[in-house]
């Protein structure tokens, strides 16, 4: 993961331009943890970001703690959902007592682990943080979501107290998708400019699955997602994946 740094000076952006997937994502979520979400579970929304899934979850019944390594995320998080308990740590080294039935990492947060031991140590944190039979679930970027959709991206935003630069690039080689962003904000007196550099890792299916096998996981599952089909096996073509997970 990056240095926390990049993601503070990014928070405020985010929680104005990139929220759409974390307060929309939470009926999939529900989809695939079945009966293993009773109403009122305990949940932990790790990698929290600014909270957007944290208050669809509370307004849903759920008891909900959030871990971010950001604290100006989880400033952004206190408001946006001030029912929830927010930590800040680390997804690497957090250690919490087993008391909750699910664990949320969405819109590919763990992608930015950027190697495989310490994705390994994150999964050892989350099945110690579980109850007995309780879930893991979260998403992927795929290869080709990094090859479609990160190589070669550039767009470009305007809004009347700020412009935005988004550039993305990808390295097929070492498996790393860079996220670029320059940000010019409206001041009193002309403008002021910021950059922040975001990395993401690409992990085979097969790498991922037999990371949470050695963390004790079992019923391991994968699927990717479509408006017109629903959930699915995934295939080549799939731009991100959903994995689950379950502690015996």
């Amino acid at each position: 993961m990056e240095r926390y740094s990049e993601y503070d000076n990014f928070a405020w952006l985010y929680n104005q331009e990139f929220t759409i997937f974390s307060e929309n994502i939470f009926p999939l979520l529900k989809d695939i943890a079945q009966e293993r979400l009773p109403d009122g579970a305990r949940v932990l929304d790790l990698c929290c970001g600014t909270g957007q899934l944290a208050r669809v979850l509370i307004e849903n019944g759920y008891r909900v703690t959030g871990i971010d390594g950001s604290s100006k995320m989880l400033d952004f998080a206190k408001n946006n959902a001030p029912s929830a308990e927010f930590i800040t740590d680390d997804a690497r080294t957090f250690q919490l007592p087993p008391v909750y039935d699910a664990v949320f990492a969405t819109f590919d947060s763990l992608n930015h682990i950027m190697n495989l031991e310490e994705l390994k140590q994150t999964f050892n944190n989350v099945e110690r943080c579980l109850i007995k039979g309780g879930i893991f679930i979260f998403d992927m970027n795929t290869e080709k979501h990094f090859k479609t959709q990160w190589q070669d991206w550039k767009e470009i935003k305007e809004n009347p107290d700020y412009i935005y630069i988004v550039r993305g690039e990808y390295d097929l080689e070492k498996r790393i998708g860079q996220f670029h962003c320059t940000v010019f904000q409206r001041q009193v007196k002309g403008w002021k400019r910021s950059d922040t550099i975001l990395h993401e890792r690409y992990y085979p299916q097969a790498e991922i699955k037999s990371a949470l096998k050695k963390s004790g996981f079992t019923d391991i599952r994968a699927y990717s997602f479509d408006r017109e089909h629903g959930l699915q096996k995934p295939t080549k073509n799939s731009i991100r994946v959903f994995y689950y997970a379950k502690k015996p």
